[in-house]
């Protein structure tokens, strides 16, 4: 006879024929599953690059726990994170429990089928947590509902959930408004990983000479490092918004340094850079890799918006020459690519198509200034 899971026993036999039958019954399903779990590794790794959660608990995420209790209308909410051997609480309200066994964790089952949230009605009566320190304490929990918290490639590190000592239901609307805010949660979290990575990325920035000692900007070692970073945090989540790839080559360089000397020429560079960061936000990356070129990766903008970039810019160039009062005119021509989301093309390749775009659209301004002179 096959022998039954830990936990499985005469209560659910009641409710199913485990083993006997494909349709068994949910907690069944569940701890069959449990037999089969192939990504146990990936996700405790990911917990482990998740845990800056652990640490002092976060204004932010008291208020969602807070939320959740509302919401459900339950006693008691917390935040719960699943290790190898325990599950750990943050920012409970209404308990004081720091962390349980995972062999009898709530939690543990919720994270088991993460698209869904895992509803205990009256764990008294439930084998899978009669004995659970949290029913049988002082807290005397009774009813559960757990939402799991996903990673960026949707691994359950933990789950949003809230308990009653009492048994009670959820309405449509309340469990809808719980993984709602799991969701809510899953989103802070990922900022906070993101945030951390653009920190180190920034130690490095420091730790090297990333620098154009001309312009103040990024030379290509430093556009390359902090761009490639940019790349893979916005291909880890899909996002409305996206990143655009700017090359620009200054337009008569060499004639200024011929007619006015090369201390006239780097002044000119100059201009052009603060132009450049003039006509773009803090948060993009500009660089110049080197000579004439420039190149910036426009981040978290509207198509529209980045489409727009080439004539805000000639606007820009055509106000300074305005004022500038100088012997020349400065301008530049540009080649502008999206980035894709795909992981297949390599900023190299990207800028290769910026620069390809680029002299298309000098050979395009040079056959138009060709037809107005015939």
């Amino acid at each position: 006879m096959r022998s039954m899971p830990r936990g499985h026993g005469p209560l659910a036999r009641k409710h199913c024929d485990y083993g006997k039958s494909a349709n068994f019954c949910y907690p069944c399903r569940i701890m069959s599953s449990v037999l089969h779990q192939n990504n146990e590794d990936e996700r405790l790794a990911a917990l482990r690059e998740y845990e800056r959660l652990d640490t002092a608990d976060i204004r932010e995420y008291d208020d969602i726990s807070l939320l959740a209790s509302q919401v459900c209308g339950t006693r008691f909410a917390s935040i719960s994170l699943v290790d190898k051997t325990k599950q750990r609480f943050k920012s409970p309200v209404g308990f004081q429990v720091i962390e349980t066994p995972r062999d009898t964790a709530f939690c543990s089952y919720a994270i088991l089928d993460p698209q869904r949230v895992l509803i205990v009605k009256d764990a008294t009566k439930d084998e899978r947590f009669a004995e659970n320190p949290l029913v049988t304490g002082p807290t005397k929990f009774c009813f559960y509902a757990g939402a799991a918290i996903l990673t960026h490639d949707d691994l359950a590190i933990g789950t949003l959930c809230v308990f009653d000592d009492v048994p009670r239901e959820l309405t449509d609307q309340q469990v809808e408004g719980l993984q709602a805010l799991a969701r809510q949660l899953s989103v802070r979290i990922e900022l906070r990983r993101t945030t951390e990575l653009l920190r180190q990325a920034n130690d490095e920035l420091r730790d090297l000479s990333l620098t154009d000692e001309l312009t103040g900007i990024y030379n290509r070692r430093g556009f390359y490092l902090h761009a490639e970073q940019q790349i893979k945090l916005f291909r880890s989540r899909q996002s409305e918004r996206s990143l655009w790839l700017m090359l620009g080559d200054m337009d008569g360089l060499k004639k200024v340094n011929d007619q006015h000397g090369h201390t006239e020429g780097s002044e000119a560079i100059k201009e052009t850079a603060e132009i450049l960061v003039h006509t773009f936000r803090d948060a993009d990356i500009l660089a110049r890799p080197g000579g004439d070129e420039f190149t910036v990766l426009i981040l978290n903008t509207l198509d529209e918006v980045a489409e727009k970039v080439p004539k805000r810019l000639q606007v820009n160039f055509e106000k300074h020459n305005a004022e500038s009062g100088k012997p020349y005119k400065l301008s530049m021509s540009v080649g502008l690519v999206k980035v894709p989301f795909d992981e297949e093309t390599s900023i190299s390749e990207m800028v290769r198509l910026a620069d390809e775009a680029m002299y298309a659209e000098k050979r395009q301004r040079k056959a138009d200034r060709s037809s107005q002179s015939e």
